[in-house]
């Protein structure tokens, strides 16, 4: 049964980074299914002039702006994942908002007679505002050697970086509980294709 009576399946797709969401959402894409990253939303909702500018702006001060007047969303990455509290600030911020849109984009999908959409975040996860209002999430696990290699690769991001970001995702995955499908991400990628394949054949009968 979908929550909050609406008539689509709302997935989530959650891990740590490096895991394999971005293949994840390309694989759903692939077969025609709406699919977003929950990442991306967060950078449309801190454009300038977007609710979120201010106050970001505002917990960083003016020296994470960009001379365009953009937000430097690596600057405050390495700031966030360094200090929890200022984390948790953050995240106070952000996280309504992004909610507020997955929630716009579920309503446009109902009206497009959509029946299963998909969103992508480290986080997601049933504890979570997100995760609840979600029908089923799937969790992406890979092995640390695997995640540094590809985000080394992907980012070209320093190893010590890459460690304090898994820090900050360290409690993802903890409670198996918090989600309803687990894979591995760990083989080859026809592999992976196949274990998505899987589950998307569960969750679409």
């Amino acid at each position: 049964m979908r929550k909050n009576n609406v008539n689509i399946l709302k997935i989530g797709i959650s891990g740590h980074i490096g895991s394999g969401k971005s293949l994840a959402i390309k694989f759903f894409r692939s077969k025609k299914y709406p699919a977003y990253d929950l990442d991306n939303i967060s950078r449309e909702i801190m454009s300038p002039g977007e609710k979120c500018y201010k106050k970001i702006i505002k917990l960083f001060g003016s020296d994470i702006l960009y001379k365009n007047k953009n937000l430097n969303r690596n600057k405050i990455k390495k700031i966030i994942f360094k200090d929890y509290k200022i984390r948790e600030k953050y995240n106070s911020i952000v996280h309504p908002e992004i909610f507020n849109k997955v929630k716009e984009y579920v309503k446009f999908h109902v009206s497009n007679k959509d029946h299963i959409i998909f969103f992508e975040g480290a986080l997601i996860a049933k504890k979570t505002k997100i995760g609840k209002y979600l029908d089923k999430i799937i969790l992406i696990k890979s092995r640390k050697d695997k995640i540094i290699a590809r985000v080394s690769k992907r980012d070209r991001m320093e190893t010590d970086e890459i460690f304090n970001i898994l820090e900050a995702q360290k409690t993802t995955g903890v409670n198996t509980k918090d989600f309803d499908y687990i894979i591995n991400n760990n083989d080859k990628i026809d592999d992976f294709k196949n274990k998505l394949n899987s589950i998307l054949e569960k969750i679409s009968h």
